[in-house]
């Protein structure tokens, strides 16, 4: 049977089994295996399997997973979380929709420690919507800002997704790291923005008159509020760009930081449980969808798809832009399905070799490849992290919740323009690695 059209008719029954529902791991891994076997024998591709699999699992490169997702699953366990939102509120009174803008900075800060939008989104739902239903927050906005703003969580480094990306393309971590600052950046600044505009709309003026301390007691409580997020935000990326650590060294002093944090903050033994629980369920997901993308990455490599898919767009006689526009298409309706790291792992290893024969910086890619994911983490209908602020809200109204993100989906395509405009943006840093 030709190689090619197994491959083509392999990856097509991929997309269909897990659009309706099959776990992305084992959903690669049968049609890796599947595919692998038909064209070159199924014994030759269940060793494959088992090869791939003690490889993958004994990575030394792989370590950096458990460390990072357990540094975040520390901090969400620490309440740091209302931390960071107390003091955000304190840096944001008077302000145009002032608590809402103190959520999305909120959900920025705690981002760059937690690393993951569905975890970012789900425990700030937790500490701000009450409080900005209390203060009589129109509920689309209070909503809409905190979906938008757990986004941010694989953004920001040090962020799981662009360590995935960087893992599975061969890419600098470092690199990717620093690439996602200043999009990141830009990302919190227009999320404010359209809070401020939002709340003028959905809330008349939106000006608070907020009691509390003020001049330099209140900034030196905000400053105390924030220390710890940026002590290790500190410790983890100026240890690893100053030459201290290696990247699986700053995760494990993340990891300890987090800890002494959580203690020092009062955790419990149960609290430790459920890190330690979440981490490896987290791991052991992210390590099983790894493996299948090992398996399906020879089914590519034998089937020769990748190559075909160039050709493909060279006798339709698409463009470059043309390329990369069809595939962040297909990003956004696949992310109203599906996780964000489950779809970075499942379409990368198809897709960049067509990025690479176009001639885009795999770097920039990768940058415009998780924003555009992140876009789909909160397009309606099913967009996750809509679900994820429902299961928390549980009073709230979903068609509130789709009303709310409308604006912050807007600011999401101004900021794709913008770094599309401006590769500049994004590679200015990792150029000065």
């Amino acid at each position: 049977m030709d190689p090619l059209f197994v491959g083509l008719v392999s990856i097509a029954f991929l997309f269909v089994i897990v659009l309706l529902g099959a776990p992305v791991g084992l959903a690669m891994a049968i049609v890796g295996v599947g595919g692998f076997g038909v064209i070159v024998g199924f014994d030759a591709a269940f060793s494959v399997l088992q090869t791939s699999a003690f490889e993958t699992a004994s990575s030394y490169s792989f370590t950096l997973v458990p460390l990072f997702m357990l540094m975040g699953n520390l901090i969400s366990q620490s309440g740091m979380a209302a931390d960071l939102f107390r003091g955000a509120e304190r840096l944001t009174r008077g302000q145009p929709g002032g608590l809402g803008v103190a959520g999305v900075t909120a959900s920025a800060v705690f981002s760059t420690v937690s690393g993951s939008s569905l975890a970012t989104a789900s425990t700030m739902t937790k500490v701000a919507y009450p409080e900005m239903l209390k203060r009589g927050y129109d509920q689309r906005l209070a909503a809409g800002s905190l979906a938008a703003g757990g986004t941010l969580g694989i953004m920001i480094p040090p962020s799981i997704a662009l360590l995935l990306y960087a893992l599975i393309t061969e890419q600098s971590v470092g690199e990717m790291f620093l690439a996602g600052i200043l999009p990141g950046v830009l990302g919190y600044v227009l999320y404010v923005i359209t809070v401020q505009i939002m709340a003028r709309i959905w809330t008349g003026e939106g000006r608070e008159d907020l009691s509390g301390s003020s001049g330099l007691a209140g900034w030196l409580e905000c400053a105390r509020l924030f220390a710890p997020a940026f002590c290790l935000f500190g410790l983890v990326m100026g240890g690893l760009y100053g030459g201290f650590f290696t990247p699986t060294e700053a995760g494990g002093a993340g990891a300890a930081f987090a800890l002494v944090y959580a203690i020092w903050k009062g955790m419990r033994w149960d609290g430790f449980r459920k890190a330690l629980r979440g981490t490896v369920e987290t791991t052991a997901t992210i390590f099983f969808i790894l493996i299948g993308a090992e398996a399906l990455g020879f089914l590519i490599s034998t089937s020769q798809v990748s190559f075909a898919m160039v050709d493909m767009m060279r006798d339709l006689g698409l463009g470059p832009w043309q390329v990369l526009i069809s595939i962040m298409i297909f990003y956004v309706v696949l992310g109203c399905f599906m996780e964000s790291l489950a779809m970075i792992l499942l379409t990368v290893p198809i897709f960049f070799p067509v990025i690479a024969d176009s001639g885009f910086d795999p770097v920039w890619f990768g940058i415009i490849a998780v924003v555009t994911v992140e876009l789909g983490l909160i397009s309606p209908p099913v967009g996750m992290n809509l679900f994820m602020v429902k299961s928390v809200a549980t009073d709230l109204p979903l068609r509130n919740i789709m009303l709310g993100v409308i604006p912050f989906i807007l600011a999401d395509i101004v900021r794709l323009a913008i770094l599309i405009a401006f590769p500049a943006i994004v590679l200015l840093l990792p150029g000065r690695l």
